[in-house]
């Protein structure tokens, strides 16, 4: 038996949307399968989803719906992960909701219809493991993780958007760190010595990340491959120049820029003398020597039903 458990991020987004979405959920038909949660603190999702599975009799599957942005959907994720009874997806509140962008058949309407999303199929996709985390999206390294440090200063000011904030955190982060210095392995391989500065490096699951950047356009979360992809550092003007194609995915193989190297691969360890601040799915994280692995058909996540 399928039960429902959709946990509600107030603090996600401009506004709390929490209200009309508890009208929604009440409404759903078989409602003795249906709950809710609205989270209080920072992990509290993660214990939410924990609590929940370790109540659960044998047979039954919980499918919980992660009500806010990338940073909710990291913390259920992260509270679910290979327990074999747990489906995920999104209902996107959140500033950056990148990760359904993935799914290029939906759009975020599609990810807010409650009725079609409970009825959804459930799609078996891979992950990306770092230490006790798990990413379902992108984790990055270097001038990424930068901006989405400097993000939580701009992403809750009124009128400004996810997109917006990303692009003010842009500004801050190419003034202040355009280098890092990396040894990276990938798949045991090395692809940098670390002699040369980096802009950054990420190994990829998802597309999208950052408020709508197409980071890793050929990614797709289901083939078995993590994408890893490497740029050094650049100019201000040769920055300038790459962001919009960046943003756009016109990065991979494109003459105008050389420098960037994309490779698929199923582990990356990123080397520094200093411990590494990651980026993994919009949460900051530091390790020293990461390695990210790739964990292929690991997590089932729950898309819409088709009309």
């Amino acid at each position: 038996m399928d039960k429902h458990l959709f946990i509600i991020n107030p603090t996600a987004g401009k506004k709390d949307a929490s209200a009309p979405l508890i009208e929604k959920i009440r409404a759903l038909p078989d409602s003795e399968n249906v709950s809710y949660a609205l989270t209080k603190a920072p992990g509290h999702a993660k214990t939410l989803v924990r609590e929940a599975l370790s109540a659960l009799v044998p047979g039954d599957r919980l499918r919980v719906y992660a009500c806010g942005g990338d940073g909710t959907l990291f913390e259920v994720v992260n509270g679910g992960a290979g327990h074999p009874a747990f489906a995920v997806t999104a209902v996107p509140f959140g500033s950056g909701n990148d990760f359904i962008k993935t799914f290029p058949d939906y759009t975020k309407e599609d990810f807010l219809d409650l009725p079609r999303l409970t009825q959804g199929p459930l799609h078996r996709i891979d992950s990306l493991k770092v230490g006790e985390y798990t990413s379902l999206n992108i984790i990055s390294a270097g001038f990424d993780a930068e901006v989405c440090r400097y993000m939580v200063k701009y992403k809750d000011l009124p009128l400004v958007s996810g997109s917006m904030a990303y692009k003010l955190a842009l500004i801050d982060a190419v003034i202040k760190n355009r280098r890092n210095f990396f040894r990276l392995l990938a798949d045991g391989e090395e692809i940098e010595d670390g002699s040369h500065p980096h802009l950054f490096a990420i190994a990829a699951n998802g597309c999208y990340y950052g408020g709508g950047f197409k980071a890793s356009p050929t990614s797709r979360p289901d083939d078995g491959w993590m994408d890893v992809i490497t740029v050094p550092s650049v100019s201000v003007f040769q920055f300038a120049r790459f962001v919009g194609i960046y943003r756009r995915g016109e990065h991979i193989d494109n003459p105008a820029m050389p420098f960037v190297k994309h490779s698929v691969r199923r582990s990356l360890q990123i080397c520094s003398p200093n411990e590494v601040t990651l980026n993994v799915d919009g949460e900051m994280i530091a390790m020293r020597d990461p390695v990210i692995t790739l964990d292929p058909q690991s997590v089932d996540v729950i898309l819409p039903a088709k009309k």
